[in-house]
């Protein structure tokens, strides 16, 4: 089984209100994306590692993936308009086509830890996509112009992760097909649900924060300290 990494970079962080992509913001002074590649780095069956990316910021990973000993081929291709034009433009390098299925990672969830990646590879050896996630505790409700419209039933609610799987073939299929500027997309198994495929769901990690806002930049910080 031959995978490739595909760790999407080219955000600009907006709710973070920072001045720097909060992909390079850094914790005891590693930026996040560094710290996110080092959990992948020793994963013998991903090959390389493509990373949708702006061009300004290329040189700047390849000396840090220099500095903090990044072992694995790192590819980076153009960043899109949106997270799924950006991966769509890995999926179309020439250099993605030895594999036989790809990973998708947010570059800022850099608590992910190797055993759920470990449990997704070996999951696609039965599945075509795979995804983890975890169930939610909280009470659900719809609400519309500030009043509540409807109490979900939590039994079925998921927060989904990443690292996904896909076959890679599958996406190549279907690249023709989607609107990528469209943004309806906010992860990959959404583009293969609309088109009918099965998506494996696996247990997830409480851990594997999404830093979104300056607050998950603080907890992650506090996690990753408290268990030096």
């Amino acid at each position: 089984m031959r995978i490739s990494l595909i760790i999407p970079s080219g955000g600009i962080g907006q709710r973070m209100n920072s001045d720097l992509p909060k992909q390079y913001l850094e914790i005891n002074n590693q930026p996040i994306l560094l710290k996110t590649l080092k959990n992948f780095d020793d994963i013998d069956e991903i090959d390389n590692i493509f990373i949708p990316i702006n061009e300004k910021w290329i040189n700047f990973v390849k000396t840090k993936a220099d500095f903090f000993n990044i072992k694995k081929t790192l590819v980076f291709v153009p960043a899109g308009k949106t997270r799924a034009e950006s991966i769509s433009n890995a999926i179309k390098d020439i250099q993605i086509n030895s594999s036989d299925f790809v990973l998708i990672h947010d570059a800022v969830r850099c608590l992910i830890n190797k055993n759920l990646i470990l449990n997704v590879i070996n999951e696609l050896k039965n599945n075509d996509i795979v995804i983890p996630a975890i169930k939610i505790t909280d009470t659900i409700k719809k609400i519309k112009n500030g009043f509540v419209v409807k109490t979900l039933n939590r039994e079925n609610i998921y927060k989904v992760q990443t690292p996904q799987g896909v076959k890679l073939s599958i996406y190549q299929n279907i690249l023709n097909k989607i609107n990528l500027i469209d943004n309806k997309y906010s992860d990959d198994a959404s583009i293969f649900e609309d088109f009918g495929y099965k998506v494996k769901v696996i247990e997830g990690d409480s851990l594997n924060i999404k830093i979104t806002n300056a607050f998950d930049l603080e907890f992650v910080k506090y996690i990753i300290n408290k268990n030096k």
